[in-house]
Protein backbone atom coordinates (compact mmCIF):
# COMPACT_ATOMS: atom_id res chain seq x y z
CA UNK A 1 0.00 0.00 0.00
CA UNK A 2 2.58 2.71 0.69
CA UNK A 3 4.43 1.82 -2.43
CA UNK A 4 1.04 2.42 -4.38
CA UNK A 5 0.95 5.87 -2.48
CA UNK A 6 4.89 6.51 -3.02
CA UNK A 7 4.25 5.72 -7.09
CA UNK A 8 0.91 5.21 -8.11
CA UNK A 9 -0.96 7.94 -6.83
CA UNK A 10 1.70 10.74 -7.10
CA UNK A 11 2.13 10.10 -10.69
CA UNK A 12 -2.09 9.70 -11.11
CA UNK A 13 -2.77 13.01 -8.78
CA UNK A 14 -0.02 14.31 -11.56
CA UNK A 15 -1.52 13.76 -14.42
CA UNK A 16 -5.16 14.42 -13.06
CA UNK A 17 -4.04 18.25 -12.33
CA UNK A 18 -2.50 18.37 -15.70
CA UNK A 19 -5.94 16.89 -16.97
CA UNK A 20 -7.59 19.37 -14.97
CA UNK A 21 -6.02 22.25 -16.30
CA UNK A 22 -6.29 21.62 -20.04
CA UNK A 23 -9.93 20.66 -20.18
CA UNK A 24 -10.27 24.08 -18.03
CA UNK A 25 -8.85 25.69 -20.64
CA UNK A 26 -10.71 24.55 -22.65
CA UNK A 27 -14.08 25.31 -21.13
CA UNK A 28 -13.27 28.51 -21.24
CA UNK A 29 -12.30 28.72 -24.69
CA UNK A 30 -15.38 27.40 -25.88
CA UNK A 31 -17.11 29.00 -23.87
CA UNK A 32 -15.45 32.64 -25.12
CA UNK A 33 -15.69 31.20 -28.92
CA UNK A 34 -19.80 30.16 -27.59
CA UNK A 35 -20.35 34.35 -26.64
CA UNK A 36 -18.52 35.60 -29.75
CA UNK A 37 -20.61 33.29 -32.23
CA UNK A 38 -23.76 34.43 -30.44
CA UNK A 39 -22.22 38.30 -30.65
CA UNK A 40 -22.14 37.91 -34.11
CA UNK A 41 -25.03 36.52 -35.06
CA UNK A 42 -27.27 39.01 -33.14
CA UNK A 43 -24.95 41.48 -34.58
CA UNK A 44 -25.75 40.01 -37.75
CA UNK A 45 -29.48 40.53 -37.40
CA UNK A 46 -29.09 43.82 -36.59
CA UNK A 47 -26.85 45.01 -39.29
CA UNK A 48 -30.19 43.45 -41.57
CA UNK A 49 -32.29 46.13 -39.92
CA UNK A 50 -30.18 48.72 -40.35
CA UNK A 51 -29.39 48.13 -43.73
CA UNK A 52 -33.45 47.81 -44.40
CA UNK A 53 -33.37 51.03 -42.73
CA UNK A 54 -30.64 52.61 -44.43
CA UNK A 55 -33.03 52.10 -47.82
CA UNK A 56 -35.98 53.75 -46.83
CA UNK A 57 -34.16 56.82 -45.51
CA UNK A 58 -32.41 56.83 -48.97
CA UNK A 59 -35.72 56.88 -50.56
CA UNK A 60 -37.03 59.84 -48.14
CA UNK A 61 -33.84 61.71 -49.08
CA UNK A 62 -34.69 61.21 -52.91
CA UNK A 63 -37.99 63.13 -51.95
CA UNK A 64 -36.35 66.11 -50.08
CA UNK A 65 -38.42 65.27 -47.17
CA UNK A 66 -36.74 65.87 -44.00
CA UNK A 67 -36.01 62.53 -42.04
CA UNK A 68 -37.59 64.07 -38.76
CA UNK A 69 -40.51 65.11 -40.51
CA UNK A 70 -41.29 61.86 -42.89
CA UNK A 71 -44.24 60.01 -40.64
CA UNK A 72 -43.30 57.11 -42.98
CA UNK A 73 -40.36 56.64 -42.51
CA UNK A 74 -41.34 56.78 -38.27
CA UNK A 75 -43.43 53.80 -39.10
CA UNK A 76 -40.79 52.03 -40.59
CA UNK A 77 -38.63 52.71 -37.51
CA UNK A 78 -41.35 51.10 -35.10
CA UNK A 79 -42.07 48.00 -37.59
CA UNK A 80 -38.10 47.11 -36.99
CA UNK A 81 -38.27 47.41 -33.64
CA UNK A 82 -41.63 45.53 -33.32
CA UNK A 83 -40.21 42.62 -35.75
CA UNK A 84 -37.77 41.68 -33.68
CA UNK A 85 -39.07 40.91 -29.64
CA UNK A 86 -35.52 41.72 -28.11
CA UNK A 87 -34.97 45.31 -29.84
CA UNK A 88 -35.97 47.65 -27.52
CA UNK A 89 -34.81 51.20 -29.15
CA UNK A 90 -34.06 52.10 -32.71
CA UNK A 91 -32.90 55.77 -33.37
CA UNK A 92 -31.54 58.04 -35.94
CA UNK A 93 -28.36 60.34 -34.64
CA UNK A 94 -26.94 63.30 -36.92
CA UNK A 95 -23.23 64.06 -37.31
CA UNK A 96 -24.47 66.33 -33.14
CA UNK A 97 -25.34 63.19 -31.97
CA UNK A 98 -28.99 64.75 -31.89
CA UNK A 99 -32.05 62.54 -32.24
CA UNK A 100 -33.95 62.78 -34.82
CA UNK A 101 -36.23 59.69 -35.00
CA UNK A 102 -36.62 57.90 -31.59
CA UNK A 103 -38.91 54.46 -31.71
CA UNK A 104 -38.82 52.64 -27.86
CA UNK A 105 -40.20 50.12 -26.10
CA UNK A 106 -39.70 51.90 -22.81
CA UNK A 107 -40.20 55.61 -21.83
CA UNK A 108 -36.31 56.98 -21.92
CA UNK A 109 -35.00 58.74 -25.18
CA UNK A 110 -31.50 58.90 -24.62
CA UNK A 111 -28.65 57.20 -26.03
CA UNK A 112 -26.00 56.41 -23.67
CA UNK A 113 -22.78 58.71 -24.52
CA UNK A 114 -20.43 56.23 -24.94
CA UNK A 115 -22.42 54.94 -27.58
CA UNK A 116 -22.47 58.16 -29.66
CA UNK A 117 -19.14 58.20 -29.10
CA UNK A 118 -18.70 54.78 -30.99
CA UNK A 119 -21.65 55.41 -33.57
CA UNK A 120 -20.03 58.92 -34.70
CA UNK A 121 -16.27 58.05 -34.43
CA UNK A 122 -15.79 54.15 -35.61
CA UNK A 123 -14.02 53.70 -38.48
CA UNK A 124 -16.37 51.00 -39.37
CA UNK A 125 -19.65 51.15 -41.41
CA UNK A 126 -21.74 48.85 -39.33
CA UNK A 127 -20.21 49.36 -35.99
CA UNK A 128 -21.04 48.00 -32.60
CA UNK A 129 -20.66 48.58 -28.72
CA UNK A 130 -21.14 45.82 -26.21
CA UNK A 131 -21.45 45.98 -21.87
CA UNK A 132 -23.13 43.49 -19.86
CA UNK A 133 -26.71 44.40 -20.07
CA UNK A 134 -27.16 45.89 -23.80
CA UNK A 135 -25.89 44.83 -27.26
CA UNK A 136 -25.70 48.23 -29.40
CA UNK A 137 -25.27 48.34 -33.19
CA UNK A 138 -25.55 50.42 -36.31
CA UNK A 139 -24.93 51.53 -39.42
CA UNK A 140 -23.50 55.10 -40.25
CA UNK A 141 -25.16 57.22 -42.90
CA UNK A 142 -23.77 59.78 -45.39
CA UNK A 143 -24.33 62.97 -46.81
CA UNK A 144 -24.18 63.30 -51.13
CA UNK A 145 -20.59 64.03 -50.35
CA UNK A 146 -20.18 61.11 -48.53
CA UNK A 147 -19.46 62.90 -45.41
CA UNK A 148 -21.01 61.59 -42.19
CA UNK A 149 -24.49 62.61 -41.30
CA UNK A 150 -25.37 60.54 -38.54
CA UNK A 151 -26.05 57.17 -37.65
CA UNK A 152 -28.51 54.17 -37.02
CA UNK A 153 -28.58 53.08 -33.73
CA UNK A 154 -29.97 49.95 -32.38
CA UNK A 155 -30.44 48.52 -28.75
CA UNK A 156 -30.54 45.18 -28.19
CA UNK A 157 -31.82 43.83 -24.84
CA UNK A 158 -28.84 40.75 -23.89
CA UNK A 159 -31.37 39.24 -21.24
CA UNK A 160 -33.05 37.60 -23.76
CA UNK A 161 -29.75 35.39 -24.12
CA UNK A 162 -28.96 35.19 -20.19
CA UNK A 163 -31.06 31.97 -20.37
CA UNK A 164 -28.89 30.09 -23.50
CA UNK A 165 -25.53 31.21 -22.04
CA UNK A 166 -26.88 29.29 -18.77
CA UNK A 167 -27.89 26.19 -20.65
CA UNK A 168 -24.77 26.35 -22.44
CA UNK A 169 -22.50 26.70 -19.92
CA UNK A 170 -24.21 23.72 -18.06
CA UNK A 171 -23.59 21.43 -20.82
CA UNK A 172 -20.26 22.11 -21.21
CA UNK A 173 -19.57 21.73 -17.77
CA UNK A 174 -21.47 18.19 -18.13
CA UNK A 175 -19.25 17.77 -20.70
CA UNK A 176 -15.81 18.87 -19.13
CA UNK A 177 -16.76 16.44 -16.02
CA UNK A 178 -17.43 13.69 -17.98
CA UNK A 179 -14.59 13.96 -20.33
CA UNK A 180 -12.22 14.02 -17.18
CA UNK A 181 -13.68 10.99 -15.39
CA UNK A 182 -13.45 8.70 -18.09
CA UNK A 183 -9.96 9.98 -18.88
CA UNK A 184 -8.70 10.16 -15.13
CA UNK A 185 -10.03 6.53 -15.48
CA UNK A 186 -8.02 5.44 -18.28
CA UNK A 187 -5.17 7.32 -17.01
CA UNK A 188 -5.65 5.26 -13.12
CA UNK A 189 -5.57 1.71 -15.36
CA UNK A 190 -2.57 2.39 -17.11
CA UNK A 191 -0.29 3.75 -14.59
CA UNK A 192 -1.96 1.09 -12.18
CA UNK A 193 -1.11 -1.65 -15.09
CA UNK A 194 2.16 -0.23 -16.67
CA UNK A 195 3.45 0.47 -13.15
CA UNK A 196 2.29 -2.37 -11.15
CA UNK A 197 6.40 -3.81 -11.51
CA UNK A 198 7.86 -1.13 -10.25
CA UNK A 199 5.52 -0.67 -7.60
CA UNK A 200 5.97 -4.55 -6.51
CA UNK A 201 9.86 -3.81 -6.80
CA UNK A 202 9.60 -1.30 -4.43
CA UNK A 203 7.31 -2.65 -2.08
CA UNK A 204 9.95 -5.95 -2.26
CA UNK A 205 12.58 -3.53 -1.23
CA UNK A 206 11.02 -1.71 1.54
CA UNK A 207 10.11 -5.36 2.71
CA UNK A 208 13.30 -6.83 2.45
CA UNK A 209 14.87 -3.78 4.29
CA UNK A 210 13.08 -4.89 7.41
CA UNK A 211 14.12 -8.27 7.43
CA UNK A 212 11.07 -10.12 5.54
CA UNK A 213 13.46 -12.48 3.75
CA UNK A 214 10.75 -15.35 3.08
CA UNK A 215 9.40 -12.19 0.31
CA UNK A 216 12.10 -13.30 -1.85
CA UNK A 217 10.44 -16.54 -2.68
CA UNK A 218 7.22 -15.13 -2.68
CA UNK A 219 7.54 -12.54 -5.67
CA UNK A 220 5.40 -13.67 -8.83
CA UNK A 221 6.72 -15.39 -11.48
CA UNK A 222 7.44 -13.36 -14.89
CA UNK A 223 7.56 -10.32 -12.90
CA UNK A 224 10.24 -7.75 -12.36
CA UNK A 225 10.16 -8.49 -8.85
CA UNK A 226 11.17 -11.81 -9.92
CA UNK A 227 14.13 -10.95 -11.30
CA UNK A 228 15.04 -8.75 -8.76
CA UNK A 229 14.69 -11.50 -6.14
CA UNK A 230 16.91 -13.72 -8.11
CA UNK A 231 19.45 -11.28 -8.10
CA UNK A 232 19.19 -10.56 -3.96
CA UNK A 233 19.58 -13.94 -3.35
CA UNK A 234 22.46 -14.24 -5.89
CA UNK A 235 24.07 -11.68 -3.77
CA UNK A 236 23.18 -12.93 -0.52
CA UNK A 237 24.83 -16.55 -1.84
CA UNK A 238 27.78 -14.74 -2.89
CA UNK A 239 28.13 -12.70 0.30
CA UNK A 240 27.44 -16.31 2.23
CA UNK A 241 30.76 -17.64 0.19
CA UNK A 242 32.72 -14.49 0.63
CA UNK A 243 31.95 -14.91 4.59
CA UNK A 244 32.71 -18.35 4.34
CA UNK A 245 35.92 -18.06 2.19
CA UNK A 246 37.29 -15.59 5.02
CA UNK A 247 36.52 -17.97 7.94
CA UNK A 248 38.29 -20.54 6.36
CA UNK A 249 41.17 -18.06 5.37
CA UNK A 250 40.85 -17.16 9.36
CA UNK A 251 41.24 -20.31 10.09
CA UNK A 252 44.11 -21.40 7.98
CA UNK A 253 46.38 -17.87 8.93
CA UNK A 254 45.12 -19.09 12.83
CA UNK A 255 46.69 -22.92 12.52
CA UNK A 256 50.16 -21.02 11.03
CA UNK A 257 50.83 -19.30 13.45
CA UNK A 258 50.23 -22.10 15.77
CA UNK A 259 52.78 -23.92 13.49
CA UNK A 260 55.34 -21.24 13.35
CA UNK A 261 54.92 -20.85 17.23
CA UNK A 262 55.57 -24.75 17.67
CA UNK A 263 58.78 -24.66 15.15
CA UNK A 264 60.05 -21.87 17.33
CA UNK A 265 60.00 -23.94 20.73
Amino acid sequence: MRAFFEVHLRLVVTVWIILMSVLGLLYLMNYMKFDSVMSNVVSSKLDVISSSLKTSMERVDRMGIPFESADNLKDQFNHARTRESDVTAISLVNQNGELLIHSSSTQGTNVPPEVLRRALTSNEVHWSYNNDAQLYSGLQTFDSFGNLSGSIVIEYDKSALFGVYALVKLHLLEATVVIFLITALIVFLVVRLGFGDVAGVIDLIQKYSKGDKQLLDKAPPGTMSQTFADQIKQSEKMKAEVSAELERLKELSKKQEKQDTEVIK
